[in-house]
């Protein structure tokens, strides 16, 4: 978070934290408190409460194996509903499911209802039981319902491939922080990065955990939903390899091989593609701004040597184990 003004006084205050216990529904959340100080007087600011707040719920969530709100967004967008007819739909209230798109917590048994949804053989169940639809609408979203069981018979090796690359059946935890891995925002965080950075095989790892943890420490989740692992050259994704050997087959990236004086090869990424920004929240593109103001000026070496500063690859590189995304709030270097 930004240094604010002192309402008590005409200081500029830096950000502060604490680990605090917090209670929600009645159980008890380790979170990182952050909070302004000055004149004797703690404060907060909607960011800092916010950012306090996600944490309880990713681990609520995480806890019970609720859906996330993206989560439960895509499924609503793959049958091509408004959130009332999906309210109707599962027997909600009207403006229920519109609220857990937004953020709130579902109760276990909304959520396991919202998740059964997700299987469109079970979908198409719950709208022959309904009286959501008038006889033309229902002929309509049974036709997209069908039409979704045939593509996802045809995608059957693309979601293989998905899982191979990324993990993308994992559950959002703080492994990945709370997000599924999302191959279309992973391809264009690397795009933005090459063409505003041009960096190194070996800087560009370390830029995509930035980018997570970066967008993770001020919202309480991460941009793209990668895992990160502690190894010798620095904090990287876990998958890293196969991620960027599918960006060059699918032509989303071009490599050049270069040789060193000292014998090793380094690899030069560059990309013809347009960023798609469309992908993008206002608050993602704020993030993929300040990775690139915060290292615009820095060699691949020097990107290394900062990354080696990081707690979250000091605790953990000995054993290459994957990072905990609780390590956000103590970044020293965005």
């Amino acid at each position: 978070m930004k240094p604010i003004l002192s309402p008590f006084s005409e200081k500029m205050l830096t950000i502060q934290s604490r680990k605090e216990i917090i209670t929600f529904r009645k159980e008890e959340f380790e979170v990182v408190h952050h909070f302004y100080e000055d004149m004797g007087h703690e404060f907060t600011t909607t960011e800092t409460d916010e950012v306090t707040l996600q944490q309880v719920y990713n681990q609520y969530r995480e806890k019970y194996k609720l859906p996330f709100p993206e989560q439960i967004q895509a499924i609503r967008e793959k049958y091509q509903i408004s959130a009332s007819k999906m309210s109707e739909v599962l027997g909600f209230g009207i403006n229920v499911y519109r609220q857990y798109e937004s953020g709130e917590v579902p109760n276990q048994s909304n959520a396991r209802l919202i998740q059964l949804a997700k299987a469109p053989e079970e979908f198409r169940k719950l709208v022959l039981l309904s009286d959501a639809f008038n006889e033309k609408e229902q002929e309509k979203i049974l036709k997209r319902i069908e039409s979704l069981i045939q593509e996802e018979k045809k995608d059957y090796w693309q979601l293989i491939i998905n899982e191979y690359l990324l993990n993308a059946d994992a559950q959002p935890s703080a492994k990945n922080g709370y997000l599924s891995p999302n191959l279309a925002k992973i391809q264009q965080v690397i795009v933005y990065l090459l063409q505003h950075l041009n960096p190194w095989k070996t800087g560009l790892n370390k830029l995509l955990f930035y980018t997570d943890f970066g967008h993770y420490r001020y919202h309480g989740k991460s941009l793209m939903g990668l895992q990160y692992r502690a190894i010798p050259l620095g904090t990287v994704p876990s998958n890293y390899d196969k991620i960027l050997a599918n960006a060059i087959e699918t032509d989303l990236i071009q490599v050049e091989y270069v040789p060193f004086p000292n014998g090793n090869i380094g690899e030069n990424y560059t990309t013809k593609n347009t960023f798609n920004e469309s992908l993008f929240s206002a608050e993602e593109l704020k993030t993929l701004q300040s990775v690139v103001e915060n290292f615009k000026d820095k060699t691949t070496s020097q990107i290394v040597t900062l990354n080696h500063e990081e707690q979250a690859w000091i605790d953990n590189h000995e054993q290459r184990g994957l990072v905990d995304y609780g390590y956000a709030f103590e970044l020293r270097w965005i």
